[in-house]
């Protein structure tokens, strides 16, 4: 059985659409050959101009490529179409579990599974920006966070100062402290610093300290562990980084696009973030 594939373009049967399948099956082609093919494989009546139409509309979509007069599929095409279905896939597959001990808590636990880094912390935005818009005058306003490397400011400096901005227009009171002492990781740092947070660094080498990621959001504690592998990749990442001209964005992107699996367990319980609170704050002052 011949794999068939298609684009979502309309009807299954549309010019474009089988322009696009017999090209994925024998290139390159041109005009008059695509035409034959349709017209003969697939026993529809149609016009060379029509096909003409279909394979212009391709080559503006940049999906097909012409090499002299014929044309093929455009590979780059193919990668990027892979990227964008692989992040759909994670997306869509995210799961949502409640652990067997969510009643040992007292509050609402919940545990979402994600399949990199990068794309935990993009649903860890979308948790800080939902506090944002219910957060209102006399609210616990403390903020708290403790990681290995404080790598968001280096990635999405955009989309920190945004997050920071948030914060002390509320009035909320920013704590933030890394477990790693890299040059990289104080120039991290001092970018919170800069924006009115209260930083700290505390050496250690323990396995604990490296795994741990936890922020407080008020009532809000999100947390999470670091797999091995991405631990030892910050590392090593970290400490060849001596400054930030010597940053390689693309290496730091890649090791936290990898594909792991990561756990984010969500939990609502204010006496727990108070105690987690103090505890990143003692290590602070």
């Amino acid at each position: 059985m011949s794999l068939e594939i298609s684009l979502p373009l309309g009807k299954k049967n549309s010019v474009k659409n089988l322009v696009f399948t017999i090209l994925t099956k024998e290139y390159p082609l041109k005009l008059i050959e695509l035409t034959n093919f349709i017209r003969k494989r697939y026993g529809k009546a149609v016009t060379f101009q029509a096909v003409r139409k279909a394979v212009l509309e391709l080559l503006e979509e940049k999906v097909i490529l012409k090499e002299n007069t014929s044309f093929l599929i455009n590979k780059s095409w193919i990668h990027e179409a892979k990227q964008t279905i692989d992040e759909l896939y994670n997306t869509i597959y995210e799961e949502k579990e409640k652990p067997k001990n969510a009643d040992s808590v007292g509050n609402e636990v919940s545990i979402f599974t994600f399949h990199s880094l990068s794309s935990a912390m993009k649903f860890w935005e979308n948790l800080i920006d939902n506090w944002f818009k219910h957060f209102k005058k006399g609210d616990y306003n403390i903020n708290c966070y403790q990681s290995l490397h404080v790598w968001e400011s280096l990635l999405y400096p955009e989309t920190e100062k945004k997050i920071m901005t948030q914060m002390h227009s509320k009035g909320i009171k920013s704590y933030i402290l890394s477990t790693g002492k890299n040059p990289l990781d104080k120039s991290a740092l001092n970018f919170y610093k800069k924006l009115g947070s209260i930083i700290g660094i505390n050496p250690s080498s323990t396995l604990f300290d490296k795994e741990y990621l936890v922020g407080t959001y008020g009532e809000l504690v999100v947390q999470t562990r670091y797999p091995i592998e991405i631990i030892n990749a910050l590392d090593k990442f970290y400490k060849k980084t001596k400054n930030l001209e010597n940053l390689d964005i693309n290496e730091l992107s890649d090791i936290l696009n990898k594909k792991v699996e990561i756990k984010l367990s969500v939990i609502k319980n204010l006496n727990m973030a108070k105690q987690i609170n103090h505890s990143i704050i003692s290590q602070i002052d």
